[in-house]
């Protein structure tokens, strides 16, 4: 028998951040969500940003599953890095396995799913749409006359919010924006609910990833910033827009759980940035990297201080040309390994055979591999403490058939506060940035798991992964075999387990997809300007 389940998907929402929202009367309904139902820790994938944990949440699988590692396809050395997008998932949905079973669905701002799917439901689609404020374009709805429907009920639409982590956190300009945006989802997603009720909802708003990004230390109440006079002033804005996600929130719940339940979850945390680390000065430093002659005319304190200018000041295209001329300063006939995009995290091998310009042999794969692990765990910072809690080699976070694009190694830097770069020209690895109120992603993000059955107080920890397992169990549907992810049991009572067990369905094979990329040059440099101003290139 199937039931109403919906995830609330709440973007980087931590803990240590929303308790002291639902202390201080600001987010009731969640509050109220995390007595009732079983609550804990939901840990993100690896790494730990948006478009690979919002694409193992909404598939059960690991990134060598589904291929999503970053906002772009390639690296330094590729002509053209490409733009994310919903045709290059490669894994089953789970609104494909809830209608394989005849349920209905409705997607609502999930990152990756531009251009919207037909599908037996709706689709609004997430992150990665072009638009920002002003009209959406075709391809953000399915059925595609929902578009008009939207722009009926509310006008200009916005489909994400824009954010700069360079200058937003000075006043509540960034407040204002995300609350317009947050009353429009709440018509929208009322409407839908309403007109066009189905059995599994997965909704997701981006709004406190953006917000974190930009006043982290002035919501931390464990940190020294949250009681200086600046936090004091923006505070009540950024808590106004709680309040309005909490809305948000109690809309969702009241949806679901007159016929079944819900799942809050967030993709990732957050702490405070304290330091960017650049990489490919280490590398530089270790021999794995090599400038050409010439470069050496960009060490200057200008030189280098032209690309996080451009980041911040010039035109999408400017900066993307700044950008990939110090790529171009690279000697990659001399090179061993250089930094990934900043989303994964991570460095890549010059492998020969997979890169353009490969220079190693894939027999000494390995033991640059275990090379470069030795280095990052005895670097240390400039307080003389080690940097890195863990270094991963990609075969120990990924498994699967889309491995092309993850990186090799992926360290984890010192409890998430301090953050790779692929920057170059450099002259010191380390950049402080201890005096800002930005924040920065890490892995403890949230998870309650609330409805029938469900195990009131109980504390759980689970995986990203077990998101869409969960939400198939709740919405009394069988669970496709062979996920990475499962139901999370824990959440339940024994009892209800009994009555209502785990019940599993043959593997779903995933639906042809369009890889080509459906944004025009106009679209592509609106959405790497939203992703600038983030930081994420």
């Amino acid at each position: 028998m199937s039931r109403r389940a919906a995830v609330i998907g709440l973007d980087g929402a931590a803990w240590h951040l929303v308790d002291d929202m639902i202390e201080n009367g600001v987010m009731p309904r969640l509050g109220a969500l995390k007595k009732e139902g079983a609550a804990g820790v939901l840990t993100s994938t690896v790494p730990t940003y948006t478009p690979p944990a919002w694409t193992s949440a909404a598939t059960g699988v690991n990134p060598g599953r589904h291929g999503v590692y970053g906002f772009v396809s390639g690296n330094a050395q590729s002509e053209r890095q490409e733009l994310m997008h919903a045709g290059k998932v490669r894994a089953s949905t789970v609104w494909e396995m809830a209608n394989a079973q005849g349920l209905s669905a409705g997607i609502f701002h999930l990152p990756l799913t531009f251009p919207a799917r037909e599908l037996d439901g709706w689709m609004v689609s997430g992150m990665m749409t072009p638009g920002y404020g002003e009209r959406p374009p075709q391809g953000f709805t399915a059925p595609a006359e929902l578009e008009a429907a939207i722009g009926s009920w509310t006008p200009n639409y916005a489909i994400d919010v824009s954010a700069n982590w360079e200058k937003d956190w000075r006043d509540a300009a960034l407040c204002t924006r995300i609350l317009e945006s947050l009353e429009q989802r709440k018509t929208v997603l009322t409407r839908l609910l309403e007109e066009r009720p189905a059995d599994v909802v997965f909704s997701v708003l981006e709004s406190p990833d953006r917000m974190q990004h930009v006043y982290y230390r002035y919501m931390d109440p464990n940190d020294d910033m949250y009681y200086t006079p600046e936090a004091r002033r923006l505070r009540p804005d950024i808590w106004t827009c709680f309040q309005a996600m909490d809305e948000i929130v109690g809309i969702l719940d009241d949806y679901a759980r007159t016929e079944g339940g819900v799942v809050v979850c967030s993709d990732h945390g957050f702490t405070a940035w304290e330091v960017s680390v650049h990489t490919n000065t280490l590398l530089e430093r270790w021999g794995y990297l090599r400038f050409k002659p010439r470069a050496r005319l960009m060490r200057t304190k200008l030189a280098r201080a032209a690309v996080p200018f451009a980041k911040r000041i010039l035109p999408a295209k400017v900066a993307r040309q700044a950008k990939g001329a110090t790529f171009a300063a690279i000697d990659w006939s001399r090179t061993k390994a250089f930094a990934s995009p900043i989303p994964q995290q991570g460095l890549y091998v010059n492998l020969k055979g997979r890169e353009p310009y490969g220079t190693v042999e894939p027999s000494e794969l390995d033991a640059i591999k275990d090379d470069l692990v030795r280095r990052f765990e005895e670097l240390v910072g400039p307080d003389g403490k080690p940097v890195v809690d863990r270094v991963y080699r990609s075969e120990e976070v990924f498994s699967g058939d889309a491995l092309a694009g993850a990186p090799d190694v992926l360290p984890v830097l010192r409890d998430h506060r301090f953050e790779i770069d692929d920057e170059i020209f450099h002259t010191e690895p380390f950049t402080d940035l201890s005096h800002l109120p930005r924040g920065a992603h890490h892995p403890d993000g949230i998870v309650v798991v609330a409805g029938p059955g469900a195990r009131a107080g109980a504390e759980v920890r689970a995986r990203v992964l077990d998101v869409t397992p969960t939400l198939l169990y709740m919405a009394g549907a069988e669970v496709p075999e062979g996920l990475d992810g499962s139901v999370i049991t824990d959440a339940f009572e024994d009892d209800f387990l009994t009555s209502h067990p785990v019940r599993t369905t043959d593997a779903l094979t995933s639906e042809e997809r369009d890889e080509e990329s459906p944004y025009s040059a106009e679209e592509e440099a609106l959405i790497e300007e939203s992703l600038r101003g983030l930081g994420y290139l």
